[in-house]
């Protein structure tokens, strides 16, 4: 009998280790089933020690020992695999276990005995630990990486094209695929059972190397001879979790090439503005230089929707004659035009014309967005916590009937068309008309197939767009600047270079905005100069890359929230941190309370406040760089 430390595959478990015993057999890095709570999880082996040794320990331990269910796998992961997670889970300040359950797919582990890992270890050869990047359209990047990848194949290395979202991996592999198909597999959470044991046959394998196009947690399943990570879409926001444990992914990437010794490949069309200044400071390497001008062969105009008629004044417009007639010369010509919306609804926000209150949600305070629906009436609606009411009402502040709407949504552009255009085929993706991918792909596909037809699209429609699309027009994008978040110049430039490259024909843009810098840069395709301000700027402030800001939330009610801040305070005042109210409540409706720490880049981890963070109760959200700070 042996007793056994364990990392447990779950999240909110709040011990980086717990300890079972079991029988002598059980080899470290195995798959176990072990109890947890009122229920049996996954765990994996990390350290034995015989029984006989630990008399003492377990007679004094405040707890009873529980047994290890079964083992379900031996030598499940490898030790480079391990220390990845450790690494990741030190950055973010949260448990292994925590990122294991992010970084091991469900799928994986149902299959577990498929896999052995026991010949996957740290490599001895000298391969350089400096990341590769590049930055390039699509075109050019792509035409890279395939001879790249056939260059590894003559080394008779595999190599794992990493990308945040299934609609990626399907059009990589589309690109990449030509003349290796028998040795390229994908790997996602949305191929089924039946397509992933066909993927693990092809990788157990082991007389050719493969090219595995999948997610980052998919990269737990391993090949000896894997010689490459390849992380395209390197700026894009989907590699980021939506729930605990708030962590990149792109940091697990960074951390397991480096722990196996493996070359990485840094790639987008525009890359963050961390990893430019990176460049610029050598701590990583060019691929190829750098492009700082990205061409389009389309026609660009910027439409200023201020712009003054004869009597002096400045009418509300939707849609301006420009884009009213692209539209109409759309359907003329038999083309395609998208139209970008940068918000659901019919407009974003309400605000009372008489004493400027902004209508906000019942329950949790946040501003709502106007609604319509056919044969209802309009109504508010929170996006936050989703709770809808009708919008026949006053102001609630000064009683006024006088509520004025702000910003252009995306209900309101559909509006307009149809009022204008009834005869017009349009199509519309956002959250509220499309509830799956099915349905997604769905309408891409009968938008692409409908000659002058209109796609009416949100930021989610840029994810199921792979093919180029003759006409391109953003309706309105004004209401980002007005999010709070210190990256949001960045998203916005990187929107609106992902429409460009889209647009064969005509480019075109509304704003109300138009001597914001971030369209000129865009519009001519002049990443130098926006990277150039951007870092001056965030230099100026100290955003990051320049500090590390580590957010910490607690919500509550009364004052119990800010309370809570305080003491948070108290406990981490050689830290400086500083406490501040929430942007708004929680979905529940509670006060949030934020404190904020800055750290020098190069000051974390710190081990010391890692294990302050650590110890912290459930109910305290930590966010290690995170997108917002309010």
């Amino acid at each position: 009998m042996r007793l056994y430390t364990v990392i447990p595959i779950a999240r909110g478990v709040g011990k980086e280790t717990l300890s079972y015993f079991g029988p002598d057999t059980i080899e470290i890095g195995s798959l176990v089933s072990i109890p947890l709570r009122k229920k049996v999880g996954h765990g994996i082996v990390i350290d034995a020690k015989d029984v006989a040794d630990m008399k003492s320990d377990i007679k004094s331990s405040k707890f009873s020992l529980r047994k290890i269910v079964k083992v379900d796998s031996v030598s499940f992961l490898s030790r480079p695999f391990l220390e990845a997670a450790f690494t990741t889970a030190e950055w973010f300040a949260t448990t292994t276990g925590s990122i294991l359950q992010s970084m091991v797919p469900v799928l994986i582990l149902e299959h577990a005995l498929k896999l052995d890992n026991s010949s996957i270890q740290n490599k001895d050869e000298k391969v350089s630990h400096e990341p590769l990047v590049i930055q390039a359209d699509d075109d050019e990047r792509f035409s890279h990486y395939k001879s790249f990848i056939r260059g590894q194949f003559a080394k008779q290395k595999s190599v794992y094209f990493c990308l945040p979202t299934v609609e990626d991996i399907r059009q990589a592999k589309v690109l990449l695929e030509k003349g290796i198909e028998q040795y390229t597999v994908i790997l996602h959470s949305g191929i089924s059972k039946k397509e992933f044991l066909s993927a693990l046959e092809i990788i157990g394998q082991r007389n050719h190397p493969i090219l595995i196009i999948g997610t980052a947690p998919f990269l737990s399943i391993e090949r000896s001879d894997l010689g490459t990570i390849i992380l395209d879409r390197e700026n894009a926001r989907s590699y980021r979790t939506m729930q605990r444990p708030y962590i990149d992914m792109r940091v697990f990437v960074k951390a397991l090439a480096k722990s196996k010794k493996l070359l990485l490949l840094l790639g987008d069309m525009m890359l963050s503005v961390e990893t430019v200044s990176k460049e610029k400071n050598d701590v990583y390497t060019a691929f190829i230089p750098l492009k700082m001008r990205v061409l389009s062969p389309a026609t660009q105009t910027l439409i200023d929707m201020k712009q003054k008629q004869e009597d002096g004044t400045s009418p509300f417009k939707v849609l301006s004659p420009e884009l009213l007639q692209l539209i109409g010369d759309t359907k003329e010509r038999s083309e395609h035009l998208f139209i970008f919306s940068g918000r659901k609804g019919l407009a974003p926000s309400t605000v009372c014309g008489d004493c400027g209150k902004i209508v906000t949600c019942e329950r949790c305070s946040a501003p709502v967005t106007l609604y319509t629906k056919k044969d209802e009436e309009n109504f508010f609606m929170c996006n936050k916590c989703g709770l809808k009411r009708s919008a026949a009402e006053r102001c609630t502040s000064c009683d006024s009937w006088k509520l004025n709407t702000l910003g252009i949504g995306i209900e309101l552009v559909e509006e307009e068309i149809k009022k204008r255009f009834p005869d017009i085929t349009l199509f519309r993706l956002d959250k509220d008309s499309v509830k799956n991918e099915k349905k997604a792909l769905e309408i891409i596909k009968n938008f692409e197939n409908t000659s002058g037809s209109i796609l009416l699209g949100t930021e989610l429609a840029l994810f199921y767009i792979k093919k180029p699309v003759e006409n391109i027009a953003v309706a309105s994008i004004d209401t980002l600047f007005s999010l709070p978040d210190f990256r949001i110049n960045e998203k916005i430039c990187y929107l609106l270079l992902t429409m460009r490259a889209l647009a064969e024909k005509t480019f075109l843009i509304q704003t109300r905005n138009s001597d914001t810098p971030v369209f000129e840069y865009a519009l001519k395709g002049n990443l130098a100069d926006f990277y150039r301000s951007e870092i001056d700027e965030r230099k100026q402030f100290m955003y990051p890359p320049f500090s590390l800001f580590i957010k910490l939330s607690v919500e509550g009610k009364q004052g119990s929230a800010k309370k809570a801040g305080q003491e948070i305070v108290d406990l981490l005042s050689e830290y400086e941190p500083s406490m501040y109210p929430a942007f708004a409540p929680s979905k529940r409706g509670n006060p949030v309370v934020h404190v904020l720490i800055r750290k020098e880049s190069s000051a974390w981890p710190d081990e010391t406040l890692i294990n302050k963070l650590r110890s912290l109760p459930m109910g305290v959200t930590v966010k290690v760089d995170p997108e917002s700070l309010l």
